[in-house]
């Protein structure tokens, strides 16, 4: 039975957008679904920190005695952060607009709809039934409420609700990553802030990059409890009070970072056999194997997921998301990112044949001009030069990361970095100094080239003329 469209895209968010584009220019006839997407909370978010770091700058400068200035309200600062976000997201929706997409052959529809299997199975907008060979859900992500007693009457705050102000004391409560940059963000523009998780310190990164994260928080002010599970929040008076593990914690606000998941509640997911709560495999299709989900990543993923989930829903189904080679990123300050194994993981692998390289941005020309200086990029690979996994901790590790995810998607080594060329003064000539580190350790094992070496360079010396 013919159908209508090649994909129908299920959500106007950033990654949805991506994906119509992407299949457009292949030359799919594609379908896109507004369906009730909120304004973007990722752009407000990064707004803030970017606030509270001009705020630790300022505050620096007036440490060095060079400047001094009473930095205005606390209020006015997200004020102005909020309204810089929403002139972003205007700008970024231009560049997108429906008309834009009409131009590029993609039909844009201003409503919102659900699955259905009468009288055809399709999605159903405006009494309209969309039907697609494929389908690919890009709604928005909403954040995960955990049970806890009390919660729903003592109230609480998401990526979504703040902002509107400053709280003296702020409690951040989840294992999120987006916790940890909250915490900094509100550390810096004048909160007192306790940070609470249920399990350890970013226990899916490296053990040493999690623990200097973590040792900066502190150091900053910030009190991290980990391994804490919080059981009850009240309200007594005009402040909430949380029992987290044996401590009765008082505060202004409660954050809340225990992840999120995407909003698909109204989409009639069980018209298609699809239940909750829905799972993807690793070629990220759902429980109906013509109905793929992405966007399950906040952070750094988006784009990659709905790269593998267009070869597959556009041709044939056989490419699946790898893991290891899907690079993660936390917009902390210093930030820290990786990808790969970490080191426990290689030598539980490998064993011997793992070797480790770090070199520290305080080697850094660049580093050291801008005093940015904590940090560290450590490289595990093979003995061969293959790269099991990178974690870096410091400026710019969001963007470093990303020669390091292509060596490895690509196969090479990592002497490969010594012949890039990398300009400097910047941070990525670390990179380099990875690679000069990895042929000097290799050197060093080697007491047969070394001795060759030596006997080179000896006979040369003896016969110069």
């Amino acid at each position: 039975m013919a159908v209508d469209y090649d994909l129908v895209v299920i959500g106007n968010t950033a990654t949805g957008i991506y994906a119509a584009l992407s299949a457009a220019k292949l030359k799919a006839r594609v379908a896109i679904v507004e369906q009730n997407i909120r304004s973007d909370s990722t752009i407000v978010r990064h707004a803030f920190a970017e606030i509270g770091d001009i705020a630790q700058s300022l505050d620096r400068v007036n440490q060095l005695g060079l400047y001094h200035s009473e930095i205005v309200s606390g209020v006015l600062q997200l004020a102005e952060a909020k309204k810089w976000a929403d002139t972003i997201n205007s700008t970024l929706q231009q560049l997108d607009s429906p008309a834009v997409l009409a131009s590029l052959g993609i039909e844009f529809i201003a409503s919102s709809g659900e699955f259905c299997r009468e009288p055809h199975s399709g999605f159903l907008v405006d009494q309209r039934v969309l039907r697609s060979r494929t389908f690919l859900i890009a709604t928005e992500q909403i954040p995960v409420i955990p049970n806890i007693e009390g919660l729903q009457t003592t109230g609480y705050l998401t990526s979504e609700t703040i902002g509107q102000t400053i709280p003296s004391k702020l409690v951040i409560i989840g294992d999120d990553a987006i916790g940890i940059e909250t915490a900094q963000t509100f550390n810096r523009l004048g909160s007192q802030v306790t940070l609470i998780m249920s399990t350890g310190f970013l226990e899916t990164a490296d053990r040493e990059a999690a623990f200097l994260i973590q040792a900066q928080l502190e150091s900053e002010g910030i009190r991290v409890l980990t391994y804490t599970l919080v059981t009850q929040v009240r309200k007594i008076q005009s402040k909430k009070w949380v029992q987290a593990g044996d401590k009765a914690i008082e505060t202004d606000e409660i954050f809340l970072a225990a992840g999120f998941q995407p909003n698909l509640e109204s989409l009639n997911l069980e018209a298609m056999g699809i239940s909750f709560p829905v799972r993807v495999n690793t070629k990220l299709q759902s429980a109906h194997d013509r109905i793929y989900i992405c966007g399950n990543s906040v952070h750094s993923i988006a784009q990659q997921e709905v790269n593998i989930a267009l070869k597959n829903a556009l041709f044939f189904p056989v490419f699946k998301i790898d893991d290891r080679k899907v690079p993660r990123a936390i917009f902390s300050n210093p930030q820290i990112a990786w990808v790969g194994l970490t080191e426990s993981q290689a030598n539980q692998v490998y064993g011997k044949d793992v070797v480790i390289v770090r070199q520290f941005f305080k080697t850094l020309v660049k580093a050291q001009i801008q005093t940015k200086t904590t940090g560290f990029i450590k490289v595990i690979t093979r003995r061969n030069g293959e790269i099991l996994g990178t974690h870096i901790v410091g400026e710019d590790a969001s963007e470093l990361i990303s020669p390091i995810v292509l060596a490895i998607n690509q196969k090479l080594k990592v002497q490969v970095f010594n012949d890039l060329g990398f300009l400097s003064p910047t941070f990525s000539e670390i990179l380099t100094r990875v690679a000069i580190e990895w042929e000097s350790q290799k050197l060093n094992h080697n007491s047969g080239l070394q001795d060759f070496l030596e006997g080179f360079f000896r006979w040369r010396r003896a016969n110069f003329k």
